[in-house]
C-alpha cells in the first residue's frame, strides 16, 4: 500500500489531529522531524507535508507511516497532496526575501579616515524607511523631508564626530540594490548630484516597489530590521532608536500602554504629592481591535486558568482568573493573526513580562529570561491546545532584538 491509498478525508483528519495536538506533539507522537521543504498550506496554516501524510495513510488503511517509512519530496508526498486539491509550498525561505536580507547585510557603507567602524548613514535611512512602511506612508519621500527627518537621526545615533550628511544615503543607496531616486535629470545621474541640485530639482527616493512589498509582510520586515541592527548597529540603544525611528511597535510584543506622565494634571496635591481631590476626568476616542472572545475563553478553559509559565492560578471576586495572550500581537506592526495557536493562557505578570520581551519561549520549549539567569522552566501546555511554532520564533526574535544579544536556548 503507497500513498495513492490517501484520500482527501484522510488530510484533512490527519490536520484536524495536527491541529488538536500541535505541531510538537504531533510529530513526536508519529515520528517525524520538523519538514525542511515542503508544507501544506490550509486555511493559512502550514503542516509538515511527510508527516501529514504519514498520518492520513494511517486514517486511510489503519497503517499508520513514520519517518523511515517512505521518502518525501516533490516526486512523493508533494505530488500525491497536490493531486487532492492540496496547495503545498516550500518552507524554505523565498529567494527574493533571502536576496532582500542579504543585500541589508552587504551594504556598501563608507569608512571614515578616523574611524574604522562602518558608517550608519545607509543603515539608519534603512530602519527610517522601514519605519515609515510600517506605518502604512508612502514609499517615496522627497528630499527636502528625508533632510529634516533623517538628518537629525544621523546625529544621534550615528558614529561619534561623525558628519551628518543625509544627502550622502538618500543618494548612495541606490547601489543597494533595494532603492531609487526619482526626479533627478538623466545628464546628473553619472554622479552624486550636488546639494544645490537636490534643492533644485526636489527629487523623491524611497524603496524599490519589489523591496516595499517585501516589507509589507510583517514577518519579513522584522527580519530586515534584525539583520540591520545586528549586522551595523550592535551597540545601540534599541529602545531609544525604535522609538525615534516611528518604529516603537517593536520594543513589545502587545499593546503594553504607558501611564500617562500627566495623570494627576488638574487634580490638587498636598506638601507630600499626594492628590486630595478625586481624580480628574477627560473625554476620549479611540480605536481598537476586536478580539474572539470565545478564543480567549477556550485557551483558559484548555489550560483550566492555570498560568502556561508559572502555574498560577488566580482568583478574583471568587472566581478563576487568567489572561489570553497573543504570542504575535495583534495589529500594527505585528499583525499577528486572532487564533488559538496564537494564544497562551498566562497569569496577568507573565503577560506583562511576555509582552515586555523579558521572557521568551525557546526553541526546546523552555521559558527564559531575556536579559538576567532566570532559571529555565518549560512552557505547560494541555494536549488539545495547539500553538504554532512560527508565533514563537517572531516573539523570540522581537526579544533578541531589544535584549542586544541572542535568545536562543
Amino acid at each position: 500500500m503507497g500513498l495513492g491509498d490517501i484520500k482527501y478525508e484522510d488530510v484533512i483528519a490527519a490536520t484536524e489531529e495536527f491541529r488538536r495536538l500541535g505541531r510538537d506533539i504531533f510529530l513526536q507522537t508519529y515520528g517525524f522531524g520538523r519538514a525542511k521543504s515542503y508544507e501544506l498550506v490550509l486555511d493559512g496554516s502550514r503542516f509538515d507535508s511527510k508527516a501529514i501524510a504519514g498520518v492520513a495513510h494511517g486514517h486511510a488503511t489503519g497503517d499508520f507511516l513514520s519517518a523511515k517509512d517512505f521518502s518525501g519530496g516533490a516526486a512523493t508526498v508533494a505530488r500525491r497532496l497536490r493531486e487532492l486539491g492540496f496547495v503545498v509550498e516550500t518552507g524554505a525561505m523565498s529567494p527574493n526575501r533571502a536576496t532582500l536580507l542579504e543585500r541589508l547585510r552587504q551594504l556598501k557603507v563608507s569608512r571614515g579616515p578616523g574611524n574604522p567602524a562602518p558608517s550608519r548613514h545607509q543603515p539608519l535611512s534603512l530602519l527610517w524607511a522601514i519605519g515609515r512602511e510600517a506605518d502604512e506612508r508612502p514609499r517615496m519621500t522627497p528630499w527636502p523631508q528625508f533632510r529634516d527627518e533623517v538628518g537629525p537621526l544621523l546625529v544621534e545615533f550615528g558614529l561619534p564626530n561623525a558628519k551628518a550628511t543625509p544627502e550622502y544615503p538618500f543618494w548612495h543607496l541606490r547601489g543597494s540594490e533595494l532603492w531609487e531616486v526619482q526626479g533627478i535629470p538623466a545628464e546628473r545621474v553619472r554622479e552624486m548630484p550636488k546639494v544645490s541640485i537636490l534643492k533644485a530639482h526636489h527629487p523623491l527616493a524611497g524603496f524599490k516597489e519589489e523591496t516595499a512589498a517585501l516589507l509589507r509582510d510583517p514577518v519579513t520586515r522584522l527580519d530586515a530590521i534584525a539583520t540591520i541592527c545586528e549586522t551595523y548597529l550592535a551597540d545601540v540603544d534599541r529602545q531609544a532608536l525604535f522609538k525615534r525611528m516611528g518604529l516603537d511597535g517593536y520594543t513589545t510584543a502587545g499593546n503594553l500602554a504607558s501611564p500617562s506622565e500627566d495623570e494627576t494634571s488638574g487634580a490638587d496635591v498636598d506638601e507630600y504629592g499626594r492628590v486630595t481631590t478625586p481624580a480628574p476626568r477627560r473625554d476620549a476616542t479611540r480605536s481598537v481591535i476586536v478580539r474572539d472572545e470565545a478564543l480567549a475563553r477556550k485557551v483558559k478553559e484548555l489550560e483550566n486558568d492555570q498560568c502556561q509559565i508559572c502555574g498560577t492560578a488566580l482568583r478574583y471576586l471568587n472566581r478563576p482568573y487568567s489572561q489570553a495572550a497573543h504570542i504575535r500581537g495583534l495589529g500594527r506592526p505585528h499583525h499577528g493573526p486572532d487564533e488559538l495557536q496564537n494564544l497562551l493562557c498566562l497569569c496577568a505578570n507573565c503577560h506583562v513580562l511576555f509582552d515586555g520581551l523579558e521572557i521568551y519561549v525557546d526553541p526546546d520549549g523552555l521559558v527564559r529570561g531575556t536579559r538576567d539567569s532566570r532559571h529555565p522552566r518549560p512552557l505547560r501546555r494541555d494536549p488539545g491546545h495547539p500553538i504554532d511554532q512560527a508565533h514563537l520564533d517572531y516573539h523570540r526574535d522581537l526579544c533578541r532584538i531589544n535584549a542586544r544579544q541572542p535568545a536562543a536556548g
